[in-house]
């Protein structure tokens, strides 16, 4: 009987098998759209297998106090925490969910000369530190007030206040506290929308102001703003259907992250967010 060569196996470092996924992904832009999108597709159909697989999985191993040990044991591992946690089977921690969120407001941020970065989450407080033209004026808490802590407070209802690392205090920041906590919105540049009760969860619904369109969609509580142009072929959106956190354009089928504005048909293009806040049962919109 032929002797069979058994080869070793090596498992790969983990950080170079997700740079392997990163660059596959960035990959996928410079291909056709018909192909990319098929990719796209293809994509999402092998993550929805991987994550029922998972999910049977895990419910197996909650069944008995063993496997219930063997499964927090796993999850200390960095590699099934990011797969778990990309799964949805397990939510990601308060810092991380508002870590998220800083990533969605930093474009708008940047347009501005300033950048943000989180410092810590204690409770229900998120300490933030601004940098650039945000630092060293009087301003820099107004511009924490009106674009950061409202984006955090809309997607992230756990988080309370918003404050700036103590450390920062005295470089010339204005603090928090000698600003009103309820500001007179329409003179800062907010526009009223419609009362929170009237958005039909998971219904999306156009709102203008001037030449402006905006869509606004409930989802678990939530809500979301986006200018109303799909950025394929600027198509209005409101009438996309809502699947999930995912809204599809109804012209061309692009389909959107509603928590993020990302794109999954097309990761190169992105809805335009537009910072959201509810004061009572009102629903109010900073454009511009």
């Amino acid at each position: 009987m032929p002797h069979v060569r058994q080869e070793s196996v090596q498992e790969e470092d983990f950080e170079r098998l997700a740079l392997r996924v990163d660059e596959a992904v960035a990959a996928l832009k410079n291909l056709p759209e018909d192909a990319r999108t098929k990719a796209m597709e293809l994509k999402k159909a092998i993550e929805r297998f991987h994550a029922f697989a998972l999910r049977r999985l895990v419910r197996r191993l909650r069944e008995n106090e063993a496997g219930k040990a063997l499964l927090y044991e796993a999850i200390e591992d960095p590699a099934i925490y990011a797969l778990f946690l990309m799964h949805g089977i397990i939510k990601p921690d308060l810092a991380t969910r508002v870590a998220v969120v800083l990533e969605e407001v930093r474009p708008y941020l940047r347009s501005h000369g300033g950048d943000v970065e989180l410092v810590q989450v204690e409770g229900e407080i998120a300490y933030v530190r601004l940098h650039g033209a945000c630092t060293g004026c009087s301003l820099s808490a107004l511009t924490l007030k009106n674009a950061v802590e409202e984006a955090i407070r809309a997607r992230v209802p756990e988080i309370a206040q918003v404050r700036m690392a103590k450390d920062d205090v005295g470089s010339g920041y204005l603090p928090l506290n000698v600003i009103d906590e309820r500001p007179d919105l329409a003179s800062s540049g907010w526009i009223e929308g419609p009362d929170v009760d009237a958005l039909e969860e998971g219904k999306p619904t156009a709102v203008s102001h001037g030449d402006t369109s905006i869509l606004l969609v409930r989802l678990e509580g939530k809500v979301m703003a986006y200018r109303n142009e799909c950025p394929h072929m600027g198509m209005p959106l409101d009438a996309g259907m809502v699947d999930g956190e995912e809204i599809t354009c109804p012209w061309h089928g692009f389909r959107f992250d509603l928590s993020s504005g990302e794109c999954l048909t097309a990761p190169h293009v992105q809805l335009e967010p537009f910072p959201v806040r509810v004061e009572g049962r009102r629903v109010w919109i900073r454009v511009g």
